[in-house]
């Protein structure tokens, strides 16, 4: 799939989610930790499918586990799908327990 096919499916998912950026100016490619951790922070299972129709397992996996930030109901759910240790998350590492992981 070419880059502008992913940007077409960005524009399929949820806008609220995207809140606070102009949706049609993102990138699949550049923009690809950020649109993980909205989906997984703030999306919904139709966002969920297209991100995989996006990035594969390998790329979704590394992506999550450098998030600097992900609420606790996604790290969850994460670490449950990848076979991951919740304290393996960035926003776990080297803080008190959820200190950058919100309970949102």
């Amino acid at each position: 799939m070419d880059r502008k096919e992913k940007n077409k499916l960005i524009s399929q998912m949820t806008p609220s989610i995207f809140w606070d950026v102009d949706i049609s100016k993102l990138d699949a490619i550049e923009d690809k930790n950020y649109i993980i951790e909205r989906v997984y922070s703030r999306g919904y299972e139709k966002d969920e499918i297209l991100l995989w129709k996006l990035y594969s397992y390998r790329e979704i996996k590394k992506a999550v586990v450098k998030l600097e930030e992900l609420n606790e109901r996604a790290a969850a759910y994460l670490s449950q799908i990848f076979n991951i240790k919740e304290s393996k998350f960035k926003c776990y590492t080297g803080k008190p327990y959820l200190l950058n992981c919100s309970t949102e």
